[in-house]
This record gives C-alpha cells, sequence and structure tokens, in this order.
C-alpha cells in the first residue's frame, strides 16, 4: 500500500468517526446527526478517491435508518450500488418510486436524482459503495461491465451471487486497518462492481432443458454442483432442482451419489448449513430471517436441519462465535469440513 492510499484512507477513516455520520464534502447519504439512522459507517474519499485496480472509489458504508427515515434526495455524481441487508423501503430516481425487499441490489447511474426511504414499520439496513471507471478500464474487456453502469438510470435485481460477503468484508477492512488492509479493500471492491453486475447480464447459470450431454456424467455433476451453489437459497426439493436443469430426478440423484459419495438430500442440506453459517457470521440476520431466506417451512424446521449438521442450534451458534471473539476459542469445524470427515470415516 502506497503512502498516498494510506493517507487517502486514514483521511476517510478520521472523518467518518469525527464526523460522526457523515464525510464532509460529501454530496450524497447527508444525515441529520440525530435522528433517523440506528447507526452509520461512512467512508468517502471525495477529494481524492482511492484507485482500486480498475475504478476509482469515492465511498463506502453501511447504514440502518429508523422506520419511515428517508435520506434526502440528491443528485448522483458517480455510479452506486446499494445491497439491501434486511428490512424494507422505497428507492426514488427522478421521482419514480421502486421497491425495495432484503436480498435487491440496485444500481444508480450519474445525473440522476436519487432518494431512499425506509419502511413505516422496518428498520431499513443496507450498503452502499459510490465508484467511477478509471482508464485500467479503457480495454476492450470492460466495454460489456461498463454498459451495464451506464445502460440506465437505475437497475434493481435479486443477488444471485453472494454480494454480502464482498461488502461485507470491504466494510470490515475498512473499520479494522489490518496489514495490507488497502490490497484486500481494492480487491474486494473489484468483486463488489462484477458481482453486482452479474445480476444484470440476464444470463442464467446453466441454459434451459438438459445441461450438457447425458453420457458425461462428470461434467454434468460439476455444473449441478455450481447450479446448486449459487442457486442455494432457491432449491426447495430435489424434484424442482431435476426439472430446472432437464433431468429425471430419479437418474439425478443416481448419478449424483455414485459420481461423489454423497446423496444430494445430503449435500443440498450441507450446503444450506453452510450459507446459514455466512449469514450468522456476517449478515446480522434473524434465526427466523435466515430460515425464510433459505426457504425452509418454519425457523423450527431450519433450526432441526441445523442442528443435525452442526451438533447444536442456530442460536448456540451465535453464542460460540461470541465466546471465541472473547476467549479466542475454536468453534466446530464448517459442515462441509464435517462431511468429508464423516464420508473418509465410511471408506475406511
Amino acid at each position: 500500500m502506497g503512502s498516498k492510499e494510506i493517507g487517502r484512507l486514514a483521511l476517510g477513516l478520521g472523518l467518518a468517526e469525527r464526523d460522526g455520520y457523515n464525510i464532509k464534502g460529501c454530496d450524497s447519504m447527508r444525515l441529520p446527526e440525530d435522528f433517523g439512522k440506528h447507526f452509520h459507517f461512512d467512508n468517502g474519499f471525495w477529494g481524492a478517491p482511492l484507485r482500486c485496480g480498475f475504478i476509482n472509489l469515492y465511498q463506502i458504508g453501511e447504514i440502518c435508518c429508523e422506520p419511515g427515515y428517508q435520506i434526502e434526495e440528491h443528485l448522483q455524481h458517480v455510479n452506486e450500488i446499494t445491497y439491501v441487508i434486511s428490512g424494507s423501503g422505497y428507492a426514488y430516481v427522478d421521482g419514480e418510486r421502486i421497491s425495495l425487499a432484503e436480498g435487491d441490489i440496485m444500481i444508480n447511474t450519474t445525473n440522476h436524482r436519487h432518494s431512499i426511504e425506509a419502511g413505516s414499520s422496518d428498520l431499513l439496513r443496507f450498503t452502499y459503495m459510490g465508484f467511477k471507471f478509471n482508464n485500467a478500464a479503457n480495454t476492450d474487456e470492460f466495454t460489456k461491465l461498463k454498459d451495464i453502469y451506464s445502460d440506465k438510470p437505475y437497475q434493481i435485481a435479486r443477488d444471485e451471487h453472494n454480494l454480502l460477503y464482498p461488502f461485507i468484508r470491504c466494510i470490515d477492512e475498512m473499520y479494522m486497518q489490518r496489514s495490507n488492509s488497502f490490497l484486500m479493500i481494492k480487491n474486494y471492491c473489484e468483486q463488489i462492481v462484477t458481482l453486482a453486475a452479474r445480476a444484470f447480464e440476464g444470463v442464467k447459470s446453466v441454459p434451459s432443458g438438459r445441461i450438457v450431454d447425458p453420457g458425461i456424467v462428470s461434467s454434468n455433476v460439476y455444473y449441478v454442483i455450481r447450479y446448486i451453489e449459487e442457486h442455494i437459497c432457491d432449491i426447495n426439493s430435489i424434484k424442482e432442482l431435476a426439472e430446472i436443469l432437464g433431468f429425471n430426478h430419479t437418474y439425478l440423484s443416481h448419478f449424483f451419489k455414485e459420481k461423489t459419495g454423497i446423496t444430494l438430500q445430503r449435500y443440498i442440506s450441507y450446503k444450506k448449513t453452510e450459507k446459514a453459517l455466512h449469514f450468522l457470521k456476517y449478515g446480522d440476520l434473524s434465526v427466523t430471517q435466515i430460515s425464510e431466506r433459505l426457504g425452509y417451512e418454519s425457523s423450527q424446521s431450519f433450526s432441526k436441519a441445523f442442528r443435525r449438521v452442526m451438533g447444536y442450534s442456530p442460536t448456540q451458534y451465535v453464542k460460540l462465535m461470541a465466546e471465541q471473539e472473547n476467549e479466542n476459542m475454536t468453534i466446530p469445524p464448517d459442515p462441509l469440513f464435517r462431511l468429508r470427515g464423516k464420508e473418509e470415516e465410511k471408506k475406511d
């Protein structure tokens, strides 16, 4: 990390701490000092943006608005990505009202007026990032990516690529200021811009109909695994999954078990638990919210499935995480680690 980047990063963090709620010189996200926000961690680099790979970073942060609070309308001078972590509300673009819900990604482009309002009975929590492409993006390989951020005044889509993770990790690096934090921030910012754009490419992870030649079983397994990983929150049954991928569900279950040594149902259960662990650690979501996001019928059925894999409930896991932070304890391994261990025990 160069001395200029260190200075700019420290300046942005220092202003955030000094002002308490806003970066001086920033036209967007202006909040009154004592009203409307549950919390706000804002990092602005408006006078000297951070060069993060192919983008210049002007602003990144996280905010939780109290019910009914509206962030005042402002003119977009940079491209902005918004990710709704929890709650609901509305965005306004040039006077048009757009509903926002948990898991939504919204892209706003420059030279349009924009504001956000929390729902009347909901805390609205979201992350945001303001950026512009720099000269490193002036090559053909970036044309499609740049087009997504200049095509319309705004776009909104559901998250299918786990955008929350790089957002939260990037903000965490901003806050903690560990060694080589700028390198991590740079990489996370590039990931955020790229993953957000994928939500608007209009390309499915697998084409309709059979995904590949059914004779190439190993390739089929790979594509099934990739589809499950990218759509784990939307998978409700093996039969439904098989229909989407163009397979008979009995055949799909058979060749998956034959090639992986794991039943398909068990693999889906473990991947849902893995996703739940991610939400519990980084998403600041309740057990009920996580169970709904993962498609369980109730929080009780989610807790039962979680306990079957991990050996303890989601609530106990949260408690273990808190104890780990306080006492440097080691929590039990992730579900796929446990799965691999059990399968190896069976082989022995």
